[in-house]
């Protein structure tokens, strides 16, 4: 089988990837390490995003913009980061790619998410026309200085002479930067928008508010390009905002949907999916085994090991694998074998296989705790704790310990109780 963790991204993107894009389009990443590990190796700390919501979006907003825009924008991601939670954690997408999966995702939850963060800047300042802004035609950045220029009485396509009157120097950089920005050429830093901003109000004074909330949809509208770069390998991401704010139908369940999407996927491999299922019952913790047991399920893992590679090219069903052969070792008595497969399957599992995930995750935990495996355990228990998955009263609220590895030490053997065990000595395999 291929290197499952590294060759293929799980069809939920990972938090750190979407505050790693938001960070972008907002101009707000600068070189922070965490928010690029985060992305790249998943929720190796849970801690961690608070922390970065303030570091990414509400800090930097707040001094380059304002007190008001900055908790909105917040506000609208924590909002945003619940619901997305809740979907990761209980609708499985485990039939599908990455590249099937966010179509629906970007169609069913970001863009509504988007349309409704558009609808309510609307009714609380004073805004541009929300139908050219999400023209695909017209370019976000060039709707909304225009709208400015016709708010201030300034001629089209003057606001750079209005602002710098002479063409030398910093006057010079100043208008060619504009007309970049006008033109899609470049994107606006934040630092430039805020820039811009104070320069504005040193010359139109009496607009202030207006004038501020000109800044805030510039901000916006940077943010919609880089967006819409995102999604273009896939399809066109402001139309279907602009849908979404016309409509007065109200949103789909997206739930149901992707998992519409995710059995139609399924259907294609069922043979595969059945083989596995089957695996599952043969292999359940509780079950009593008989003699033949062990040697049977054997057989019947490296039938499944070959179906995968024959029918499922881009391992999406990779996850199943791991657990399954992590719970025949289990079975089996090699529990050195085990940990290593429930550690990848625990990996694989996340931000693809809904509910299962939990179950993957918590007979990890119990594992690792067993064998004493103290830093597989605080990785595994971040994991759990980002997707707001808890196994004990109070478990978020204390720091992984050897103390604590010894108190649930003794779970491990309720959940795979002597009883399930193959009645077979184990083997030499692991």
């Amino acid at each position: 089988m291929p290197n499952h963790l590294n060759d293929h991204l799980p069809p939920y993107p990972r938090l750190g990837e979407c505050y790693r894009l938001l960070a972008k389009a907002l101009d707000t990443k600068a070189s922070n390490r965490h928010i690029d590990r985060l992305a790249r190796e998943g929720d190796f700390d849970w801690q961690l995003l608070p922390g970065l919501r303030e570091e990414l979006i509400e800090t930097p907003l707040r001094k380059r913009s304002n007190e008001n825009f900055a908790r909105f924008v917040v506000a609208a991601v924590e909002t945003l980061h619940d619901g997305y939670v809740d979907l990761v954690r209980t609708i499985p997408l485990d039939a599908l790619t990455r590249a099937e999966s966010l179509p629906a995702l970007i169609t069913h939850l970001y863009a509504p998410y988007a349309a409704s963060f558009c609808l309510q800047m609307h009714k609380a300042i004073p805004s541009p026309p929300i139908v050219p802004l999400l023209d695909e035609c017209q370019h976000p950045i060039e709707v909304t200085i225009a709208w400015l220029e016709r708010e201030l009485n300034i001629a089209p396509n003057q606001l750079g002479h209005r602002l710098y009157a002479d063409s030398t120097g910093e006057n010079k950089n100043g208008r060619d930067a504009l007309q970049r920005w006008r033109q899609g050429l470049q994107l606006p830093s934040l630092n430039s928008i805020n820039l811009l901003r104070q320069r504005l109000l040193s010359l139109f004074p009496q607009r202030e508010r207006f004038i501020n909330a000109f800044g805030e949809w510039l901000i916006t509208a940077r943010a919609l390009v880089v967006f819409e770069q995102y999604a273009a390998p896939y399809l066109k991401l402001r139309p279907i905002i602009l849908r979404e704010v016309l409509s007065d139908v109200p949103p789909e369940d997206i739930g149901v949907l992707l998992s519409q999407l995710n059995i139609q996927a399924a259907a294609n491999r069922r043979s595969v999916v059945e083989s596995g299922l089957l695996l599952q019952e043969h292999l359940k913790r509780t079950t009593e085994k008989v003699h033949g047991d062990m040697r049977r399920t054997r057989v019947a893992l490296e039938e499944f090991r070959q179906q995968l590679v024959e029918h499922d090219p881009n391992s999406v069903s990779a996850y199943y694998l791991e657990w399954l052969e992590g719970r025949w070792h289990v079975l089996a008595g090699q529990l050195e074998g085990a940990l290593a497969h429930y550690e990848q399957a625990a990996d694989l599992a996340l931000y693809r296989s809904g509910e299962t995930q939990k179950g993957i995750v918590r007979e990890a935990l119990l594992l690792a705790a067993y064998q004493g495996d103290l830093p597989l355990y605080k990785r595994l228990k971040h994991r759990a704790l980002a997707m707001g998955l808890s196994y004990l009263p109070g478990w978020e609220h204390s720091v992984a310990t050897a103390k604590e590895l010894a108190m649930i030490r003794g779970n491990f053997e309720v959940k795979f109780p002597a009883r399930g065990r193959f009645v077979e000595p184990g083997d030499s395999r692991s």
